[in-house]
């Protein structure tokens, strides 16, 4: 959350220092404090947007969109006309027609502004609300073709279920758990884009994620992640008893390889990955039930990963995964007690 708001700030100041000349040249003293506080206003009011935006979830798209249009519209022009009308008014070239804001705003000019920017504010709403359906980052690389021709690279997989399902959509019924199974994968997406993780894609309660190697090992995104997920679903434990009668648990299994990315299909068009990785770290999932484990890690990725504060790893030795000729060696992690991090020190 912290990187976001500095995220925001930067943006802020960056648009800031782009009108500098015009700032400077009407408020030659003031323009610093102007320069920080729009910095400030902007960088707070595109914070709180973000905050506002993920948490509102309306299922028609054009209603969403008009709801978000809206908000973006709001925030903008809420930071903006306050800003443009003190420059203006402090314009040696706009000494009177300007000095009452509230005939600045209803005045021709700032109406045509207004309304570039609930036009501007659609596209961009359009365009998040794309980007959040096709995946950070997949819209962008669809736009510039990055995988439409294959091209092999490194990433670390993830393959996360939900534990018990069968016997969960037997107790609910089919659409009952289909909202549970809606509501996990919801849950999921904060501290998903927190490690700076991404979906490949959904298979029923499975989710397969995937990083980059510098998100996932230097940061220890994948690892933190899977812990994160954990103490979000706690923090929703009343609702999901109250809703469901349980909290839904998981198991994932994690390894790194070099996949192939391509894109494929034409009346469906998506990218995806071929590789043994992907094979793989669906087996190491599959044995947490036999090894009675609730997060597995291939050796080779877990000796590669920084460790996060308060979480420590048991390697578990070589194990034999079904349909691979040669055995893999398995780490599992794990959050150390407050009790056990006292005696440790």
């Amino acid at each position: 959350m912290l990187e976001s708001y500095v995220w925001s700030l930067g943006i802020a100041f960056a648009i800031g220092c782009c009108t500098t000349p015009f700032v400077y040249k009407n408020a030659p003293i003031a323009w610093p404090a102007i320069l920080f506080g729009s910095t400030f206003c902007f960088g707070t009011g595109f914070f709180l947007l973000g905050a506002i935006r993920s948490r509102i979830r309306i299922p028609s798209f054009l209603l969403n969109a008009v709801v978000q249009t809206a908000l973006t519209a709001a925030t903008v022009l809420g930071c903006l006309i306050p800003f443009v009308w003190y420059l203006l008014s402090a314009a040696e070239h706009h000494p009177a027609p300007f000095s009452d804001l509230k005939q600045f705003v209803f005045s021709p000019l700032s109406l045509l502004g207004q309304g570039v920017g609930v036009i501007l504010a659609f596209f961009i709403t359009v365009g998040f609300e794309f980007s959040r359906k096709l995946g950070p980052g997949v819209l962008w690389n669809w736009m510039t073709g990055k995988y439409y021709t294959p091209r092999e690279e490194e990433l670390v997989f993830m393959f996360l279920d939900m534990k018990d399902s069968t016997t969960i959509a037997e107790s609910l019924g089919a659409l009952k758990f289909s909202a549970l199974v809606r509501d996990f994968f919801r849950d999921l997406s904060a501290p998903l884009q927190e490690s700076k993780g991404r979906v490949s894609h959904y298979i029923g309660d499975e989710a397969v994620i995937y990083w980059k190697p510098e998100n996932a090992i230097k940061q220890a995104g994948c690892i933190a992640f899977f812990f994160a997920f954990k103490k979000s679903l706690l923090s929703r434990n009343d609702y999901y008893q109250k809703t469901y009668g349980l909290t839904p648990e998981f198991k994932a299994g994690l390894h790194i390889g070099p996949v192939v990315a391509t894109e494929v299909g034409d009346v469906k068009s998506e990218i995806v990955f071929h590789g043994d990785v992907l094979n793989t770290t669906a087996r190491i999932e599959s044995m947490c039930n036999e090894l009675n484990a609730e997060f597995l890690v291939s050796k080779v990725l877990a000796d590669r990963v920084a460790m996060p504060v308060g979480v420590s790893k048991a390697d578990l030795g070589a194990v034999h995964l079904k349909g691979k000729s040669e055995q893999v060696d398995l780490a599992s992690f794990f959050v150390i007690s407050s009790a056990r991090r006292d005696q440790s020190k």
